[in-house]
């Protein structure tokens, strides 16, 4: 079977030439530009980067209808001692993708059945590092999206159709009862907690490699390749969040393995632009004074 990886490094790389950063930020006496995302999305244009600040409320649903990169904080932040201005998350309740080449990065999605939605004729679509609370749901003619790096508590969920999808599926860690259904793509390097059978329903065509399983799942219509399956089991559910450094149970197999493994604080590949200060104008002849805030990713 064809195995189709999406490069991230060029995917991101697209949205950041000669794109603007926009600042948002929902926490009052902010000195962001934007408020609301609405604002910041009205304001960019395509192929332009919004960046999130931490916050203790919800940026609310955001309908992307633009080609832009949504970049948070990360995730867990306190907890594995990252250190900058703000340890909450960047916490989103949906995201609607309306539009190709869209880039989600280091947010925190959730609310009420938390989701992300890629429709029909969607293509390109890359989430990685991100907590999805919910569902990804991907249209019947989505094809070569990348979910990578994340935190995912739902379901992954296309059409029961037999469409070429291939999408790239890698160093994530699942964590409750799970439907996959894609299809002619690849899905490596995951760790699947779930305690029930992993569904694959009208999954086909796929190829699953050097994923950890904590029960065998159904083979039918798909190749299985070197495959690790393993009792893995925790006090409670919570325990999961406190600790996932314990779901680091190989180094061949699962999210923490392979060329780009699992992040446990979701913050996105360094460097990433915080805060961008640059003049409007300068005197002629004299210097340029340009204030860059970066976050390194730890």
């Amino acid at each position: 079977m064809r195995k189709t990886i999406v490069t991230l490094v060029a995917l991101c790389a697209a949205m950041a030439v000669h794109a603007t950063v926009l600042r948002v930020s929902n926490v009052s006496g902010s000195t962001a530009p934007y408020s609301t995302v609405q604002a910041a999305l009205d304001a960019a244009s395509e192929g332009d980067t919004i960046m999130f600040d931490a916050s203790g409320k919800t940026y609310g649903e955001i309908t992307l209808n633009k080609r832009v990169a949504l970049i948070g904080p990360g995730y867990w932040l306190q907890e594995n001692g990252i250190i900058q201005e703000g340890v909450e998350h960047a916490l989103i309740d949906n995201i609607r993708v309306r539009v190709s080449g869209v880039v989600l990065c280091g947010l925190y999605v959730t609310g009420y059945g938390g989701y992300i939605e890629i429709p029909d004729n969607i293509t390109d679509v890359v989430i990685k590092r991100c907590v999805v609370d919910g569902k990804i749901s991907i249209g019947e003619a989505a094809n070569r999206c990348v979910i990578h790096q994340n935190y995912i508590t739902g379901d992954v969920i296309g059409n029961v159709n037999v469409v070429s999808n291939f999408h790239q599926i890698t160093n994530n860690i699942f964590v409750y009862s799970l439907t996959l259904r894609v299809h002619n793509s690849y899905l490596a390097y995951n760790t699947f907690l779930s305690k029930k059978t992993c569904d694959l329903s009208y999954t086909t065509n796929n190829t699953f490699e050097k994923n950890i399983w904590t029960i065998q799942p159904e083979r039918e219509g798909s190749n299985f390749s070197d495959n690790l399956v393993t009792a893995i089991t925790f006090d409670s559910d919570k325990q999961i969040d406190k600790d996932v450094k314990a779901l680091n149970l190989s180094t061949t197999h699962g999210a923490f393995a392979g060329d780009s493994p699992y992040v446990l604080s979701g913050v996105p590949s360094a460097p990433v632009i915080e805060d961008l200060v640059v003049p409007t104008t300068v005197e002629y002849g004299s210097n340029m004074n340009v204030t860059i805030k970066l976050n390194i990713q730890k």
